[in-house]
């Protein structure tokens, strides 16, 4: 499978899940080990915090999450019904 396919599988696990994801979980659904998940994980975040973007994947011990940058906030703590959960 190709780089960009495993990011964007990656991407929409966990954009779908919302909250952190276990890097086994990750892997197992990727159908990689977990260090090659990590060095996959870990480029993503690369990639987000170099472009201008509104989001970022965190790590958590054992687990990674995507969240909006801080500097974004202050748009969704504006809108209505925001979730005005911060990371």
């Amino acid at each position: 499978m190709e780089i960009e396919h495993l990011e964007g599988a990656v991407e929409a696990l966990l954009f779908a899940m919302g909250e952190s994801v276990e890097v086994s979980a990750i892997a197992k659904a990727i159908g990689h080990d977990t260090e090659t998940t990590r060095k996959i994980i870990r480029n993503m975040m690369l990639k987000y915090n170099a472009g201008d973007r509104g989001i970022k994947i965190i790590e958590l011990e054992n687990a990674y999450q995507m969240c909006t940058k801080e500097e974004y906030y202050d748009y969704l703590s504006s809108l209505p019904c925001s979730r005005k959960r911060r990371c």
